[in-house]
């Protein structure tokens, strides 16, 4: 375990763009948490840093491990990732956020866009439709899409529902199984497949881990947000809220996400 001191040190963080950030934040500056990813303690007093914690910039912080993160946010400096330093001491990273990430595309042409689009961590808030090419992959009695992932060590092929050329994905309806509601995972490694009954061939498509927030657990975070940018635009909101969402949660999809925030934060 390592402690570790927050500075008011310049911090440079290379983002998954490729880009080289610096900031130098406000020595007096306070901090907001929004999120803890892995454990994260006050020195002063053993306590876990939680979301909605304020704390200054010289916080003495014990981080459990490496992995350990939390994203932070202030209404002078903006949103940060405040991470163990890789070299240990006593100084804590402020990683420079992501900003400006794209959503998911919209509709699904071909093959390499169903593999593009469920990849790495795919996010799903609640239930979204896709438009899938008819064209390409029609969609029937015969012919669908399914998704197989493991739970409880079996097996699980689940078909997906589908609406003319609507691709339907509704998290309780995946983890439904024999008809009985399942636990919803936070994370859960899946392959889609395209069935073909006529033909009895089934071709997989991808593989990812699907990610499933917790509404009510994210709407607490996304009000840390909403509490700091008050003086910010709507736009301007949606996009910090996209660049955490892909930052701590997965890849958005752009009408998944504006459903969800009309809906939970009148956004």
């Amino acid at each position: 375990m390592k402690t570790l001191i927050l500075s008011g040190m310049a911090a440079i963080g290379i983002l998954a763009t490729g880009f080289v950030a610096t900031y130098t934040p406000p020595v007096a500056d306070n901090y907001t948490v929004i999120k803890v990813d892995g454990k994260i303690t006050y020195v002063k007093n053993g306590k876990d840093l939680i979301t909605g914690d304020l704390f200054e910039s010289n916080e003495k912080l014990k981080f459990a491990t490496q992995e350990s993160r939390a994203a932070v946010i202030s209404s002078i400096s903006g949103r940060f990732v405040l991470t163990p330093d890789p070299k240990g001491g006593e100084a804590a990273n402020l990683l420079p956020a992501m900003s400006n990430v794209a959503t998911r595309s919209g509709a699904l042409i071909n093959a390499l866009d169903l593999k593009n689009h469920f990849s790495e961590n795919y996010l799903l808030l609640d239930e979204m439709e896709l438009k899938i090419n008819s064209e390409v992959y029609p969609m029937n009695n015969n012919n669908f899409f399914y998704l197989q992932y493991e739970m409880n060590g079996e097996v699980i092929p689940k078909k997906l529902d589908f609406t003319e050329d609507r691709l339907e994905l509704t998290a309780a309806e995946i983890y439904t199984i024999d008809g009985k509601p399942q636990p919803i995972p936070a994370e859960k490694e899946m392959s889609l497949y395209y069935r073909d009954n006529a033909n009895k061939k089934s071709t997989k498509i991808s593989e990812f881990t699907l990610v499933v927030p917790k509404s009510d657990v994210l709407k607490v975070e996304l009000e840390v947000i909403l509490g700091e940018l008050k003086s910010k635009s709507d736009e301007q909101i949606r996009s910090e809220i996209t660049a955490y969402m892909y930052e701590f949660y997965g890849k958005p999809q752009k009408e998944n996400l504006e459903d969800w925030l009309s809906k939970n934060m009148s956004l």
